[in-house]
């Protein structure tokens, strides 16, 4: 070997080994690819739905598992609403005209407040005797409980409770309306509108020959589109469409306004009550995606206290009661039947 094959021989021995001492060597060696398996990512747990049942207030979670007793009303007493705590840990309830809390994870039970009187007392800060509570709602700022509660005369009194503190006070509707996240009203009557949450869009009924149906119009252009046809939906009798055809009886929107949610008139008892089966169609139209088996007289939104249901916070689900069951619609039209029981409630997510 020559001298200059033995110096080259020599600088390339030299590089190598100064390669592979380098820290790029280091980076190379922990880039390059294991050969031990990756680890599954741990599935996202499904949202527990907090509801009531038999008088007392139970969870499950969204997928039909881990069905619990979350608190037992006192011997006697009956859970009249509850809230959930705005970091879901913790649900609020009423009964008796008392305000309590519940510790999700332990069950440990704790005093909210209290509303109402004892008999033939009405100091400052409580409510009078006469007034029953209705329902409980918990404001935007994650701090005080409204309390919603009907009069002798089955008027409306809402009132405030700061948690932590005992004094509650009355609530006009504008300060009310200040402390509620606002939601799209419902559409009843002919003439009535509703917009979007995303202000878009403007729903709205119609005469239709001798009937009515649901039309959205673009807030910026008025282009117009009927978004229903209520001769495509069963179950309706006869009775009802000899009167003034097909009608309906309620329409909202969806959080995310990407759904309608509507209520026909299916069905009308004696008394002049009239009942639908909930049915779920895209904003812009479509197919028309039946949600309920049983009648139902409302839909949700301000002071639709006949019917009871929420949107998930991805707004893909519909949990609400149907008749005795709780049910988990999905914007597909899919349900599920979770449990026996009514007023459900989605848990904020962590």
């Amino acid at each position: 070997m020559n001298l200059i094959t033995r110096k080259t021989l020599s600088v390339c021995l030299l590089a190598l080994s100064v390669w592979a001492c380098s820290p790029g060597r280091d980076i190379a060696r922990s880039a390059a690819p294991s050969a031990s398996p990756q680890a599954s990512p741990t599935p996202k747990p499904k949202p527990y739905i907090a509801y009531l049942r038999d008088g007392d207030l139970w969870v499950i979670q969204s997928d039909g598992t881990n069905q619990r007793l979350a608190t037992a009303a006192p011997e006697g007493e009956a859970i009249q609403d509850f809230v959930w705590g705005a970091d879901g840990d913790r649900l609020y309830f009423s009964t008796g005209g008392r305000l309590f809390e519940v510790i999700l994870q332990t069950g440990n039970l704790a005093s909210a407040g209290e509303l109402l009187a004892p008999q033939g007392v009405a100091p400052q800060g409580v409510a009078p005797q006469g007034v029953a509570i209705d329902s409980l709602e918990m404001g935007r700022d994650g701090k005080t409980i409204i309390v919603r509660t009907l009069d002798a005369n089955a008027s409306t009194r809402l009132f405030a409770i700061t948690i932590g503190e005992r004094e509650a006070r009355e609530l006009t509707v504008d300060e009310y309306s200040a402390m509620i996240e606002p939601r799209p009203p419902i559409i009843r009557a002919v003439g009535a509108m509703s917009v979007s949450p995303d202000g878009r869009l403007v729903l709205f009924k119609d005469v239709v020959g001798n009937g009515e149906e649901l039309f959205v119009s673009d807030a910026e252009t008025g282009a117009r589109v009927k978004v229903t046809n209520l001769y495509e939906l069963s179950g309706f009798e006869e009775s009802v469409e000899t009167e003034g055809g097909r009608r309906v009886i309620g329409a909202t929107w969806s959080p995310d306004s990407r759904h309608i949610i509507f209520n026909p008139m299916q069905s009308c008892s004696e008394s002049g009550l009239c009942y639908g089966r909930l049915v779920l169609v895209d904003a812009w139209g479509g197919a028309q995606r039946q949600l309920s088996s049983e009648m139902m007289v409302d839909l949700p939104g301000e002071w639709a206290s006949e019917w009871s249901g929420e949107w998930s916070e991805d707004n893909y689900l519909l949990v609400y009661d149907d008749g005795s069951k709780i049910v988990v619609a999905g914007a597909d039209g899919n349900l599920r039947t979770l449990a026996e029981g009514h007023h459900p409630k989605w848990r904020p997510a962590p």
